[in-house]
C-alpha cells in the first residue's frame, strides 16, 4: 500500500470545488474561500455552461462565464468565481476554529492541473499489481509552459506527494493537493434544513450609517453585516427549536414535524442619498468643517446630520423616495428569485431602527395617506397646505375605513382638519415639498421599531393633539384613538437605557391621562419574565406596601394622639377617597392596560405597542447607555421575537374592534408589564 500525502480527494474522478474571492483591488490578495458545498454541486451539474447560477440560498448568483459572483439584495463588491480539482499549498495558518494550522490553498489553472493528475494517474497505476513500481517517476519531470517551475513526484517521510518545484536552484517548491479536503461553510445546514422562503423582511438603518459602513471605523457595525448576522442567527435557532420538538414528538412516538420555512432579511441602505461625494452639499460642508478633532466631527458630519436633513422637506422627500424605489426593485427582485413566494401566500415585513424607525413610519403614512386621500393630517404637503385653506373632515375620512375601523358616524360630526388644540397645525406625517409618486408595494405584515425616536418625532409634529381630535370625534369615546397605519401588527421595542428611544402609546390616549400604562416587557411565546426580573417586581410590590403599611399606621398614631379632631380627620379622608374615584376615572388607561383590556388599533393584531427589553441580572442604564442603541440586533430577546414573528403562519384576527380576542395558533406575547 502506497502512502500519499496531499491527496485529500481520493476518487477516480476528483469533484470540481468552486471557490471565490473579493476580486483583487491592489490591497493584499485575499484568501480564496471554498463556495458551499450544494452551490458546488449545482455550478457542475448546471445543463448549460453558459447559464448564470443562483447560489447562497438565492442572495447571489455565479456567473462562470465572466468568472464573478454578483450580489442580488445588495451593494457588495464583485467576486472573482475560480474552480479546480489541484491546489497549490502555498502557506499554513492557524483556524482560529480549531487553533490548528491548515494550508493556505491556490487553485490551479485546469491546463497546469491537467498535467497534474496525468502525474499522478500515471503514478498510482505504477504502485498498482501491474506497475513496475512509483521510484522510476521520481526522476520525471513535466514542464509547466509560460513559467518557471514544473511537475513531479516527491517522497518524504516513507510518503509520496506531488510537487511543483523551481527549474532552477533559487526558487520554492510547493506541494501540492488534491481535492480541498474537508470544510464547513457557516449557516450552510441550516438553510438547506428549512423549508422555501416564506417570509422577506426589509430593515431600514438609522443615523450614522455613513460611518458605520466605512473600512476604517469598525465601532459598530455596517447593516449588512448586521442583517447577514441576524439570518444566520434566527436559522440557527429555527433548527434547535425544530429538533427539540422533533424529540418531543419522538419521545411520544408521533411523526416528527416538518422543518421551519425560512425567513430572509434584506438591508435598505439610504445614507449614500444623503452622503455622496458627489452631493453638492456635501462638498461644501467638508470646506467649511474644520480639521481638528476629526473623529468627533465626523460624528456630528456623518450621524447628527443625518436627522438635522431628515427635518427639511427636500432631504426627506429623497430619502423617502430613494428607500421606497429600493423597496420596490427589490421586492421585484426577489418575487423573480423566488417565483413562488407570492402564489404561496409570502409576506413582507420592515424594521426600522433609530431614524429608520421613523422612515418606515412615513412610508406608511405616505400609503395610508393615498389610499384614504388624506393629506392634511398625514403626509404634510408645504405648498400647498395651510391653516387657512383648511377643509372640515369627517371620521370615517380622517381614520380611514375598512376591517380596521367599524363605525358608522353621521357626515355632520366633523373636525376641523388642521386644528391641534392649541392653534397651530399638526401632522403624522411627513412635510414634503411634493407629493410622492411611489408607495410601497404591500402591507407590512409586521413592522418592527428599535430604538426609535417616532414618538419624539411625532411630538414635534403636533400629532397629538391631532390624535385627540380624533378620538372625540368618535361616538365611543374609545381609551385609545382609533388611528392606523397599513400594516397587520406594529411593535416599537426599546431599551431602557436607550437615549433615542421614545414611547408612542401615550400620544395614542388623552393628553390628560395621568398614570399612563406600563410598557410590556419583550418576552418568547409560551415565556414569562426572567426570574430576576419577578424578582426585581417583587421587590417593587414589597416596597409599595410597606409604604402603604406606614402610610396608614402614621394615620393611625394621628387619630390617636389627635382624637378630639377625629371628625374632621374623617372628613379629609372621605375627600381623598373621592378624590381617588376622580382620579380611577383619569387613569382608566392604566387600569384597562393591567387587566389586558387596553388595545391601540395602531397595534394591530398585538394590541400593545410598546415593549421594554428585559433588564440584565446587573445592570448600569447610565453603562448600558453606550452600547443599548446599537445592541437591538445582538439581543436574543429581540432576535426570537423577529423569529417568532417571521414563523407565524396562521393569520389574526385584527384588534380594532370591542369584541376581537387573540387567536394565533400558539402564539401569546408576554403580559407581563414593566415597572
Amino acid at each position: 500500500m502506497v502512502n500519499w500525502h496531499g491527496i485529500e480527494d481520493t476518487g477516480l474522478l476528483p469533484t470540481r470545488v468552486w471557490l471565490s474571492r473579493t476580486k483583487e483591488t491592489g490591497k493584499e490578495k485575499e484568501e480564496w474561500k471554498p463556495l458551499r458545498k450544494v452551490d458546488c454541486l449545482a455550478l457542475n451539474n448546471r445543463e448549460n455552461d453558459n447559464m448564470p447560477v443562483l447560489i447562497e440560498g438565492g442572495r447571489s448568483t455565479a456567473d462562470v462565464d465572466f468568472g464573478v459572483i454578483r450580489a442580488n439584495f445588495v451593494v457588495r463588491p464583485l467576486r472573482a468565481l475560480e474552480s479546480a480539482i489541484w491546489f497549490v499549498v502555498e502557506d499554513h495558518k492557524k483556524d482560529p476554529a480549531t487553533g490548528k494550522q491548515r494550508p493556505v490553498l491556490e487553485p490551479m489553472p485546469d491546463a497546469e492541473a491537467e498535467k497534474v493528475e496525468e502525474l499522478y494517474q500515471r503514478a498510482i497505476y505504477a504502485a498498482s499489481s501491474l506497475g513496475t513500481g512509483i521510484d522510476p517517476l521520481l526522476k520525471e519531470q513535466v514542464k509547466l509552459e509560460g513559467t518557471d517551475y514544473h511537475i513531479e513526484v516527491g517522497k518524504e517521510s516513507g510518503a509520496y506527494k506531488m510537487q511543483k518545484c523551481p527549474n532552477g536552484w533559487l526558487g520554492k517548491s510547493f506541494d501540492l493537493q488534491r481535492g480541498y479536503g474537508a470544510y464547513t461553510v457557516e449557516g450552510e445546514e441550516e438553510e438547506e434544513t428549512l423549508g422555501p422562503v416564506r417570509h422577506v423582511v426589509f430593515v431600514v438603518h438609522g443615523i450614522g450609517e455613513a460611518m458605520w459602513s466605512r473600512d476604517d471605523f469598525r465601532l459598530a457595525p455596517s447593516l449588512i453585516e448586521i442583517t447577514d448576522n441576524l439570518r444566520l442567527t434566527i436559522q440557527k435557532r429555527q433548527i434547535e427549536d425544530w429538533k427539540k420538538k422533533c424529540d418531543a414528538a419522538e419521545k411520544r412516538k408521533q411523526s416528527k414535524p416538518p422543518p421551519p420555512d425560512r425567513v430572509e432579511f434584506l438591508p435598505i441602505t439610504w445614507y449614500d442619498q444623503v452622503h455622496s461625494s458627489s452631493n453638492a452639499l456635501m462638498r461644501t460642508l467638508k470646506s467649511v468643517t474644520l480639521n481638528t478633532i476629526p473623529a468627533l466631527r465626523a460624528i456630528a458630519n456623518d450621524v447628527i446630520l443625518d436627522v438635522l436633513l431628515y427635518l427639511t422637506p427636500n432631504y426627506c422627500y429623497d430619502v423617502l423616495e430613494n428607500v421606497t424605489d429600493q423597496i420596490i426593485a427589490l421586492y421585484g427582485v426577489f418575487n423573480k428569485i423566488y417565483p413562488d413566494f407570492a402564489l404561496n401566500g409570502g409576506k413582507s415585513s420592515i424594521i426600522g431602527h433609530s431614524l429608520g424607525s421613523v422612515i418606515c413610519w412615513d412610508l406608511l403614512s405616505l400609503k395610508r395617506d393615498a389610499t384614504h386621500n388624506d393629506r392634511v393630517h398625514g403626509v404634510h404637503i408645504t405648498t400647498s397646505h395651510n391653516a387657512d385653506n383648511s377643509a372640515a373632515i369627517s371620521y370615517q375620512q380622517f381614520a380611514g375605513s375598512g376591517p380596521a375601523v367599524k363605525m358608522e358616524m353621521d357626515e355632520s360630526e366633523n373636525i376641523a382638519s388642521n386644528s391641534t388644540g392649541d392653534g397651530g397645525n399638526g401632522t403624522w406625517g411627513p412635510a414634503l415639498p411634493k407629493p410622492l409618486e411611489k408607495y410601497l408595494p404591500f402591507d407590512p405584515d409586521f413592522t418592527m421599531f428599535l430604538g426609535s425616536p417616532v414618538g419624539l418625532f411625532l411630538t414635534l409634529r403636533g400629532a397629538h393633539a391631532i390624535f385627540d381630535e380624533l378620538r372625540q370625534a368618535h361616538p365611543d369615546r374609545p381609551l385609545a384613538v382609533p388611528f392606523n397605519l397599513p400594516t397587520r401588527a406594529m411593535y416599537n421595542i426599546y431599551s431602557p437605557s436607550d437615549p433615542v428611544a421614545y414611547r408612542i402609546e401615550p400620544l395614542l390616549l388623552a393628553q390628560d391621562t395621568k398614570d399612563l400604562p406600563e410598557p410590556q416587557y419583550l418576552t418568547r411565546p409560551g415565556e414569562d419574565v426572567r426570574l430576576h426580573v419577578k424578582a426585581m417586581q417583587l421587590g417593587n410590590v414589597i416596597s409599595q406596601s410597606l409604604s402603604m403599611k406606614k402610610q396608614k399606621s402614621s394615620l393611625s398614631v394621628l387619630m390617636s394622639t389627635f382624637s378630639e379632631h377625629a371628625s374632621s380627620v374623617l372628613s379629609h379622608i372621605d375627600e381623598a377617597n373621592a378624590k381617588n374615584d376622580s382620579q380611577l376615572v383619569k387613569n382608566a388607561a392604566a387600569t384597562a392596560a393591567n387587566d389586558g383590556t387596553l388595545r391601540f388599533p395602531l397595534a394591530g393584531r398585538s394590541g400593545r405597542l410598546d415593549y421594554q427589553l428585559q433588564p440584565r441580572v446587573i445592570d448600569n442604564e447610565y453603562i448600558s447607555a453606550v452600547t443599548a442603541h446599537s445592541g437591538y440586533f445582538l439581543n436574543s430577546d429581540v432576535t426570537d421575537f423577529i423569529m417568532d414573528l417571521g414563523l407565524r403562519k396562521e393569520d389574526i384576527i385584527d384588534l380594532t374592534t370591542d369584541e376581537t380576542v387573540v387567536t394565533s395558533m400558539d402564539y401569546e406575547l408576554g403580559r407581563t408589564t414593566a415597572s
